[in-house]
């Protein structure tokens, strides 16, 4: 069964093209936007924050504390 879901999603990816549902994407013909961290493993989380407007720490998951 699992060998068959790269066919079936080929087979929805040519049906769809046939129906011309990706004649009109937005963006088509220009280069993607903010691809210039792309060798950076952390790109797409650094994208998300500055995207929401949040800074590193807005992000961090609070520091346990210890039980001494």
């Amino acid at each position: 069964m699992i060998a068959a879901i790269p066919i079936i999603a080929e087979n929805r990816i040519h049906e769809a093209m046939d129906r011309g549902e990706f004649e009109h994407l937005e963006g088509v013909g220009r280069p993607f936007r903010n691809l210039s961290g792309y060798d950076d493993p952390d790109w797409w989380i650094k994208h998300k924050l500055q995207r929401e407007q949040l800074s590193a720490q807005d992000a961090a998951l609070p520091a346990k504390e210890s039980r001494s």
